[in-house]
């Protein structure tokens, strides 16, 4: 009976208890109706206590929190709709409007690492291809536009397995292993696709999409290939770009490190420019130059130490020396270039291409140290050819030594001719090895 009696007692409590929920969630819900006319006649401020009564009797209904973040945002109290919309995904976390929100608001912020994060957790939950998808496409541009796209494969991957033909995703694919892997098959791969849909979908692909099939081609070294994607393309700004690979702007590059006695660098480049053009004329002469100072040209330093020491005209013998010291530094005997040097030096007759030259010999023996206080001197010389060369010299060991802020300033000065092309190619360089150690610290 007793037993009885208590299950009784029981039965009752729990009927009050849902009684009760029940009540107060169909007050809540009252109270978000009345909420809803507020905020759609743009009476904010009723519309959010009227919101919050509903939260305050049904604090786990996520619909309740996010609907007071939207009357938030309307009046412009941003940092009260983000709170709102956090307190949203606690609730429940696959509330995917709120997500959404929140992605706005911090890209609106320029915190795009929370606005991407958000974007991420919208895809995660939705099951809508096409959104999704959406979100990726979104996540890939924020990358590309803070500079931050060697962060995007892996999301380029996801919008791969949910389009695998979509032309605008094979084309950030394309540049992505362009720019950031260096896999140039895989991006010739993508853009073949994309160009071929495309010029079937519309007779022709857009000139962009052209101009990274060039370059893939080209960094593939078919160059005949490369040649007939960018003809594809009138656009000014895409055609400025195409300036970069021709035989002509390699040369300037090439002839500024000749000039800084990098041959090996120089050499490269003058190969890679024949490869490109076989009948590019002036490659083929200032690499036989650079081909010449590779023979055996310990005879010719014997006679011009001769001629050295039997000079009695002390200007003479200067510039004698002068020629030897530049002669054993393109032979790469740097121990003879630093002995004639010193003999240079005895002279007492300075002169700044051989402090340069000095310089080179110190930075080729890594003593960066006494290398960049000669060119230190020489950058305020008032020739310019030393100058800048020294400028360039600079710029090159400071890059060596990591220290890429000062490398920046060096080469963002005015520079001529061939050292201004050369000193463009420095700085993408450095904008490349940032980023490294940027993925680097990560």
């Amino acid at each position: 009976m007793r037993n009885y009696y208590f299950n009784f007692i029981s039965c009752i409590i729990l009927f009050i208890c849902a009684t009760t929920l029940t009540y107060a969630q169909n007050d809540a819900e009252d109270y978000y109706v009345k909420g809803e006319v507020f905020a759609e006649t743009g009476k904010y401020d009723q519309a959010i206590m009227a919101y919050e009564v509903a939260i305050a009797k049904d604090s786990n209904n996520p619909k309740y929190l996010y609907k007071l973040g939207m009357v938030y945002l309307k009046s412009g109290k941003m940092n009260d709709a983000e709170q709102t919309f956090l307190k949203t995904i606690e609730v429940d976390e696959n509330y995917i409007d709120a997500h959404l929100k929140l992605a706005l608001l911090y890209k609106d912020k320029k915190d795009f690492d929370k606005c991407i994060k958000h974007l991420d957790q919208a895809y995660r939950v939705t099951t809508n291809e096409d959104k999704q998808l959406a979100y990726k496409t979104r996540i890939i541009n924020i990358l590309e536009m803070k500079n931050r796209f060697d962060e995007a494969g892996p999301h380029i991957e996801d919008a791969k397995k949910i389009a695998p033909n979509n032309n605008y995703i094979l084309y950030m694919d394309a540049k992505y292993h362009n720019y950031i892997t260096k896999n140039y098959e895989l991006a010739k791969n993508s853009l073949q696709l994309a160009i071929a849909q495309m010029e079937e979908e519309k007779g022709k692909a857009h000139e962009h999409y052209y101009y990274e099939l060039g370059v893939a081609h080209h960094s593939l070294e078919d160059y005949q290939n490369a040649n007939i994607a960018f003809k594809e393309i009138r656009d000014d700004k895409l055609r400025n770009k195409l300036s970069a690979m021709t035989p002509e702007y390699l040369y300037q590059v090439a002839s500024a490190y000749y000039q800084i006695y990098d041959l090996e660098e120089a050499s490269t480049i003058l190969h890679s420019i024949i490869k490109m053009n076989k009948s590019f004329e002036p490659a083929y002469d200032l690499l036989i130059e650079l081909e010449e100072n590779k023979l055996n040209r310990s005879e010719v330093i014997k006679l011009l130490e001769h001629k050295v020491s039997i000079q009695k005209d002390n200007t003479e013998k200067v510039k004698i020396l002068a020629d030897l010291i530049d002669f054993e530094l393109k032979f790469g005997d740097f121990d003879n270039a630093f002995k004639h040097l010193e003999e240079f030096a005895q002279n007492g007759i300075p002169l700044p291409d051989v402090k340069f030259m000095e310089a080179r010999a110190y930075h080729a023996v890594n003593n960066n140290e006494k290398a960049m206080a000669l060119l230190e001197e020489l950058i305020n010389y008032n020739g310019p050819k030393v100058k800048y060369r020294s400028s360039f010299l600079l710029g090159t060991i400071l890059i060596d030594e990591k220290k890429y802020k000062e490398a920046k300033l060096t080469f963002n000065q005015p520079f001529p001719a061939e050292f201004s092309i050369a000193a463009k190619e420095q700085l993408k360089l450095i904008k490349q090895k940032e980023k490294d150690v940027i993925v680097q610290n990560k």
